[in-house]
């Protein structure tokens, strides 16, 4: 009997232990990329290649248009408007990712003389490899195979770390050759996993409306959720100009960024459990319920974490210099996670649930009220005003998806 108990522990507990342990992996590579970079090219250098990340992260969006999410729950549980043309979605988000970026390469070449044309262009081209990486990533997680997608993600964030490495010692480090490198990492890993990559199909060469009827409630729900993430970046450049400040904001939410991801393989497992339970006309809310509980109280450690040892982990990490401006940041952009990793749970909630729509609208709403935050305290305050928005944006988004989403954690 305890060789069958400890075989089913195993079996049970062995994909989220594969799964933390490369997130924990990519987190730390990340992070020994981030301080690197951050090191070579100084405060106003990383603050412009964040500004840049930022600018082609919003670009990926309309790259993605919400087929990353798609094919996950669609190989999880195909829903019954899509299960007659299910085989053909791998290949309408291929043609569809070709597509766009060229259209985007073309723009940015034109509009090279107002845009630091070379370094968008390369994260054009980075970001469309990192898309097609998470389409294979939610293809294996969709179908439960975890294990396989954490060794398919180890590979790809060793591969894109070594090339990213070599590229930077040999040419010094800049956005062009941090996302070109990144992204021939991403594609030679790829190339190394064509035998998983799932079936394409001939397709007829017209708008697929059909795909885009399902898809663009999560485009909706990735536009709004990065503009929600990111957009303060973008205010704090325009409203303060290039300053050393800006990048010892980018500092503290590489951090904040690397907590979030820790999260995410948990989150993701929570999903597939909630999307059972959903197509479940008898289950009740209480597993959403816990779960949200549960990542509430994580939230709060990991505040009283960052007020302690936060401005020391800056230190150690990146230096002196950023930790001198990180101190209070870092403190601030920790409390945020007390709300933040609730609302991660209530978003794959919403997703699972097909309360999608809600969602994005709860997300636009927050994304304007972190503007106005934005525009009313980074003035006053600078970049802790920054800060002070993302906390209160975090309570508004936390009240809107609970209001929301009632019915589902309370059935």
């Amino acid at each position: 009997m305890d060789v069958v108990q400890r075989a089913i522990f195993v079996k049970r507990f062995a994909p989220l232990a594969m799964q933390w342990g490369v997130t924990v992996y990519s987190a730390a590579v990340s992070l020994g990329l981030s301080v690197l970079f951050a090191r070579s090219m100084g405060s106003s250098g990383f603050g412009h290649y964040t500004y840049i990340y930022v600018l082609a992260g919003f670009l990926v969006l309309v790259q993605d248009a919400g087929f990353n999410t798609l094919l996950m729950r669609e190989r999880s549980a195909p829903s019954a408007v899509l299960q007659s043309r299910y085989a053909e979605l791998p290949s309408t988000a291929l043609l569809h990712l070709t597509v766009t970026t060229a259209v985007f390469l073309i723009l940015t070449a034109i509009l090279y003389r107002w845009l630091d044309g070379p370094s968008l262009a390369a994260g054009i081209f980075c970001f469309a490899t990192i898309t097609l990486t998470q389409w294979q990533s939610s293809w294996f997680k969709g179908a439960g195979r975890f294990e396989r997608d954490a060794v398919f993600l180890f590979c790809g964030r060793s591969v894109s770390a070594l090339f990213v490495l070599i590229c930077v010692l040999s040419v010094g480090a800049t956005p062009v050759s941090i996302f070109l490198a990144w992204g021939a990492g991403l594609l030679v890993t790829l190339v190394g996993h064509y035998k998983h990559f799932p079936p394409l199909v001939k397709i007829q060469w017209k708008l697929p409306t059909w795909a885009y009827r399902s898809s663009i409630s999560f485009f909706a729900v990735g536009l709004a959720s990065s503009l929600y993430h990111q957009i303060d970046i973008v205010l704090l450049r325009n409203v303060l100009g290039e300053v050393p400040a800006i990048g010892h904001y980018a500092v503290a939410t590489r951090i904040h960024d690397g907590l979030m991801s820790l999260a995410t393989p948990v989150v993701l497992m929570l999903f597939r459990r909630m999307r059972a339970l959903a197509m479940d006309p008898d289950a009740d809310g209480r597993f959403s319920r816990n779960a949200i509980a549960g990542a509430l109280g994580v939230g709060v450690l990991l505040a009283l974490i960052g007020w302690t040892l936060g401005p020391w982990l800056v230190s150690v990490l990146f230096g002196n210099a950023y930790a001198e401006g990180t101190q209070t940041i870092i403190g601030l952009l920790f409390t945020a996670l007390i709300f933040a990793l609730p609302n991660y749970v209530l978003a794959q909630n919403a997703v699972a649930t097909q309360h999608e729509r809600w969602f994005a609208g709860c997300l636009f709403m927050a994304v304007g009220v972190n503007v106005l935050l934005n525009l009313y305290l980074i003035p006053l305050n600078g970049v802790l005003g920054a800060a002070w928005a993302t906390i209160l944006t975090e309570i508004f988004l936390s009240i809107t998806l609970c209001w929301g989403l009632r019915g589902e954690l309370f059935r």
